[in-house]
């Protein structure tokens, strides 16, 4: 006899989810449960499928579901069809997760794709639009001319969230940096260093370098791979460091304590390079990361007793440092 099947309601879940430790939690990664973004101590967690968002706080265990968004979608009109279409898919890219000064509060931003299509017809050509949301109470805010080209390719520093996109065509792509004012909400763009040709030549991947906006820009070809940092400062970069190849390291992820490099390898597994000694650690975090190997990124997290709802003073809150191989 077949048992009848259960299913707890979505609030329920996140509430035990919340009470347990990130150890255990970790065991249970899967393809939607994905981490857009750190700050003071707290992460955005989104499910770009369907309209799911969090913020929750590892130390104190504090979990916040954010509403649905309310924002209208009314059907089409097609000047080139000359009907209305009906809207047949949404997805939720690109959030991004940041502490607006100005409101005292955190916020969310994030890319919505809608689907168009002719309902009455059996093969409908689609048509799409973008739209941007800013949380917690969603509200459509203008959409820029460029939006982001990877699903997490973001970062925040100092009030300003930034995701990479491209212009141009084919075969000569170049590339911009998309921000965006969590204080003023508008967006803004920013050039990559001048000397980047083509991404098809090149590869430019966002970080954060002692406070600051930085780029590692780093050749297509695998053979002699070297990496470049450049750091801008009011829209004027700077190089920082150039790094030889290291041996099987095709990214670089981002800098830890003491200028400390973590690195995916050729083999999907996550290391740590000590830049004192010059050598090379594994972390045995490769696990879960079978399937999203191009969407690997690295977060500064810091313990802290920060409420979900507003923030004082942060020194005030962090309880300490994580350990160096956190």
């Amino acid at each position: 006899m077949q048992r009848p099947r259960f299913e707890l309601p979505e609030a329920l879940v996140m509430k035990i989810l919340s009470k347990l430790p990130v150890k255990s939690l970790t065991r249970f990664n899967c393809n939607t449960s994905s981490v857009y973004g750190a700050c003071h101590g707290l992460l955005c967690l989104h499910d770009p499928l369907e309209d799911k968002a969090a913020i929750w706080n590892p130390s104190t265990r504090e979990f916040k579901i954010l509403p649905p968004s309310s924002i209208q979608r009314p059907p089409y009109f097609s000047p080139f069809e000359e009907t209305y279409l009906s809207l047949d898919d949404v997805s939720f890219n690109n959030a991004a997760f940041g502490f607006d000064s100005k409101t005292d509060d955190y916020k969310v931003i994030r890319f919505v794709s809608l689907t168009f299509v002719n309902s009455e017809e059996e093969y409908s050509h689609p048509h799409f639009l973008h739209q941007v949301e800013l949380s917690d109470s969603w509200k459509e805010i203008p959409s820029p001319d460029y939006t982001p080209t990877e699903p997490n390719g973001n970062i925040f520093v100092d009030g300003i969230c930034y995701w990479k996109t491209v212009y141009g065509g084919y075969l000569d792509f170049r590339g911009l940096i998309l921000s965006f004012d969590l204080g003023n909400e508008e967006f803004s763009i920013l050039p990559i260093p001048e000397f980047v040709g083509s991404l098809p030549e090149y590869y430019v991947d966002l970080l954060v370098f002692n406070g600051s906006l930085g780029v590692i820009v780093y050749p297509s070809e695998r053979i002699d791979t070297s990496f470049d940092l450049w750091v801008t400062s009011e829209g004027v970069w700077t190089k920082q460091f150039n790094f030889k190849s290291i041996s099987g390291v095709v990214r670089l992820l981002g800098f830890g304590k003491n200028g400390d490099l973590f690195l995916r390898d050729t083999n999907d597994e996550v290391l740590l390079f000590d830049a004192s000694t010059q050598e090379l650690k594994e972390l045995e975090i490769n696990t879960y990361l079978d399937h999203f190997r191009f969407a690997i990124s690295l977060h500064a997290y810091v313990e802290s007793l920060v409420r979900i709802n507003g923030i004082q003073k942060l020194k005030k809150h962090i309880i300490r440092q994580p350990a160096r191989d956190a």
